[in-house]
């Protein structure tokens, strides 16, 4: 098994603690967090020494033997933990978003490829049956070609902490997911992108947790995005709700993957394509198998820069009420 540090152990990171212990592929062999309290909790519930446990990356670093790093720590400290173990020798798996900014998130892609190590973002959502089978479906060819697509998501967590005090929370904490999906399930790139966010009466978030937004791909797709995270009325799936529009037919993907062919009355609905792992179990098993073929993972650092730079074109876009282009990001 190959052996990892796991940096950020509280919140999110209590729960990849169980991914990783469960995994075939990985060992955590240390746990970093400045919380000593969180640090204290996940050791016990994993039985992790006590000499393992550092509230410092570099006295991790110092100390333990290890082949990569996971990074689950605030966005804004993203770029400093990646690049402080990737100039350790060792390879990162990282949360998304890969950095607070783009300057921060390329940096971050030269150092792993200056240094000849993997550097993947955990993008979980296209590692899920669903976004597997419309893809599949699409590369049947049984629809045709994607046409637009309206792509709804609507949730209302109550995380507290740094979440709450984004200015864009959605934006930058979530959309990625669904941007990284766009790219994956269509196969195509962004080209153009206009955004706008706004915060609802009732919303307990300070930033703005609602944002619309319209994109053009590179194949000439278009799509409408709205998501929400204070929808105190139905809520969808955390992959969103997708209706794509196609030559031949129709998808409808909502948890449940439907097909409809233009001469049929009735959509259909597809079997989901069968995975051994999913999620995060997927991340880190592919993050592993990347490392033992020397090859990049399929949602490197270097490829995720395209899904980052809808997000600050998103950002940039709600500022200045006009449409930007995505070329100038990247």
């Amino acid at each position: 098994m190959l052996k990892i540090i796991q940096v950020g152990v509280g919140g999110f990171g209590r729960s990849w603690t169980d991914v990783v212990e469960q995994s075939k592929d990985w060992e955590a062999v240390a746990y970093v967090d400045i919380d000593e309290k969180a640090l204290g909790e996940a050791a016990s519930a994993h039985k992790m020494p006590e000499n393992r446990c550092y509230t410092s990356l570099d006295q991790a670093l110092g100390e333990v033997r290890a082949d990569a790093v996971l990074v689950v720590v605030p966005p804004r400290v993203h770029a400093e933990v990646a690049i402080k173990a990737l100039r350790g020798g060792l390879h990162v798996l990282i949360e998304k978003p890969l950095a607070d900014t783009m300057e921060d998130a390329k940096m971050t892609v030269a150092e792993a490829e200056r240094r000849n190590l993997k550097l993947m973002v955990s993008q979980n959502y296209r590692f899920r049956r669903g976004p597997r089978t419309v893809r599949r479906v699409f590369e049947t060819g049984k629809v045709g070609e994607p046409g637009y697509a309206i792509i709804n998501f609507h949730r209302a967590p109550h995380f507290g902490g740094f979440r709450d005090k984004m200015e864009h929370p959605l934006l930058v904490d979530m959309a990625i997911h669904h941007f990284d999906l766009m790219r994956y399930i269509f196969a195509s790139d962004p080209k153009s992108l206009y955004c706008e966010t706004w915060k609802p009466g009732w919303s307990w978030f300070d930033g703005d947790p609602s944002a619309s937004a319209t994109l053009r791909m590179e194949n000439g797709l278009r799509i409408t995005y709205i998501g929400s995270w204070v929808s105190v009325g139905w809520e969808t799936p955390w992959d969103g709700d997708w209706r794509i529009e196609c030559s031949e037919g129709g998808i409808h993907w909502s948890e449940a993957v439907f097909v409809k062919l233009k001469e049929s009355k009735t959509g259909l609905k597809e079997n989901l394509v069968s995975m051994p792992l999913v999620d995060r179990a997927y991340s880190l098993h592919e993050f592993a198998d990347a490392i033992s073929q020397d090859r990049k993972p399929e949602t490197s650092g270097e490829d995720n820069l395209k899904s980052l730079a809808m997000v600050f074109a998103a950002l940039d876009s709600a500022k200045s009420h006009k449409q930007v282009s995505l070329k100038n990001y990247l």
